[in-house]
């Protein structure tokens, strides 16, 4: 599912005024605090003693914030931490420590890319292959689409034009095994479509090529050699599953901040980690922009990362990992709600993330990480004005430009559009995602979730 992150509520911000501006809240639990006690690398990169006074002071406001607002019924337990250079610099719990072991959900998908571009590195796989060079049994692309062939980097970058739920499913069979696909409603390569099903298929993928398991690929290949060694892959699918610790997720953490590096050791080259985070569409030139890569949901300002982000949710787990390039740092949590999708928990990840980020503002001394976002010109949104034709139907879908805003009659009547990035807007709270595609520097088409329309020219 796709993830809401920059949308803080109102109560969200008034908690981070009132816990780090004004009077720290006496503390209703015992719990682990530590700003320097476990390290995820050397001694290269280690905080100055600035940063450790920031983590000391707002890491305890921080923490009597959380300890007394993690609802046990909504929340069993939950554990954050703060990494800064190599370092693990801060932690805390509720109900858990560092050593906890928690499942990370959707987290575990980036992974599973990290994992797929050390293979491409050994040649063990290519990313620019079909997916049917290692399922021959499975053929996404669909004629009628006039799509090209789905390769591995489709699946990763979330671009294959297989959906996460469809009305219609094929069934195939690889290597013995039978597999039921949501069929795509979108020509590969066009535009992002968050894919759970992709990356299941990326998980069969990597066994069928490397012809080993997916958990003992993930061991031997990204778990061993950043000393997770509390962490498995045993239950993952590809697009969850993986089990971990806010101590052996720091390690992770750590080679992030550090481009590919962990303890003097590359373990992605700077082609591959480059690649990881680029930007796998064509898209309008905005001095903010924010798009989907391997894995990743990235926010770029003046054509340059300024943050990485993805989070996590499933049945009694739920994870969010973000990362500040500039000032290399980054904040992780972990934590095990049993209704992962009901509107409280929701609302109580989101004020979470929120104090976090504003943590790690504090801690590395920098207002501005974390606070521009897209927005366009009454110029740039008229460029998506016009009518669509469903190459499958022949369905149309009108977008107009009117009073500053533009508005859609591909759900019904005429509904306004909010921007969520340079070609992405949303009606109702993001269910109905109007995603325009670009090619060539003007824009070519419309994808909904039923289906992929063409611009018409008149």
């Amino acid at each position: 599912m796709q993830r809401r992150i920059y949308l803080l509520s109102a109560a969200a911000i008034t908690l981070v005024a009132i816990v780090f501006f004004g009077q720290a809240t006496v503390s209703r639990a015992t719990t682990l605090i530590a700003f320097s006690g476990v390290r995820s690398g050397d001694e290269r990169a280690l905080p100055g003693p600035d940063a450790k006074a920031r983590a000391g002071e707002y890491g305890t406001r921080f923490a009597s914030w959380l300890d007394g607002n993690v609802p046990a019924g909504m929340v069993p337990s939950v554990a954050v931490g703060v990494i800064q250079g190599d370092r693990l610099v801060y932690h805390h719990g509720v109900r858990a420590d560092s050593a906890t072991r928690f499942g990370i959900a959707s987290l575990s998908k980036t992974f599973t890319a990290l994992l797929a571009l050390r293979l491409h590195e050994e040649k063990i796989l290519s990313l620019d292959a079909p997916v049917s060079r290692y399922l021959p049994g499975v053929v996404i692309e669909r004629p009628e689409l006039n799509s090209a062939p789905v390769t591995v980097m489709h699946l990763l970058a979330h671009t294959s034009g297989i959906p996460s739920y469809g009305r219609r499913y094929v069934r195939y069979d690889a290597g013995g095994r039978s597999l039921s696909v949501p069929e795509q409603v979108h020509p590969a390569g066009y535009c992002y479509s968050y894919s759970n099903e992709g990356y299941e298929l990326m998980m069969h993928v990597i066994e069928a090529a490397s012809g080993k398991p997916y958990a003992v690929c993930m061991r031997e290949m990204v778990l061993a050699p950043l000393g997770m060694d509390n962490s498995t892959a045993e239950f993952a699918n590809g697009t969850g599953g993986i089990v971990t610790t806010i101590q052996d997720l720091s390690k992770y953490v750590a080679m992030l901040i550090n481009g590919g590096v962990f303890r003097g050791k590359r373990l992605l080259s700077e082609e591959s980690f480059a690649r990881m985070l680029a930007n796998p569409v064509e898209l309008p030139s905005t001095r903010v922009d924010y798009y989907y890569s391997l894995g990743w949901e990235v926010i770029t300002v003046d054509g340059r990362v300024d943050s990485y982000y993805k989070a996590g949710r499933w049945f009694n787990q739920a994870s969010g990992l973000q990362v500040f390039p500039k000032k290399k740092i980054a904040f992780i949590y972990l934590c095990n709600p049993p209704a992962h999708l009901c509107g409280s928990f929701m609302s109580w990840r989101q004020g979470l993330t929120g104090m976090l980020r504003s943590l790690v503002r504090k801690i590395a001394g920098d207002e501005s990480l974390c606070t521009a976002w897209p927005s366009l010109t009454p110029d740039e949104l008229r460029r998506y004005d016009g009518r669509y034709r469903n190459v499958i139907t022949g369905q149309t879908v009108h977008v107009s430009y009117r009073d500053g805003m533009l508005f859609s009659d591909g759900f019904g009547g005429s509904l306004p559009l909010r921007t969520f990035t340079s070609n992405r807007f949303l009606i109702d709270s993001g269910r109905m995602l109007h995603n325009f595609v670009w090619k060539e520097n003007r824009v070519v088409g419309l994808a909904l979730r039923h289906g992929y329309f063409e611009a018409v020219r008149e």
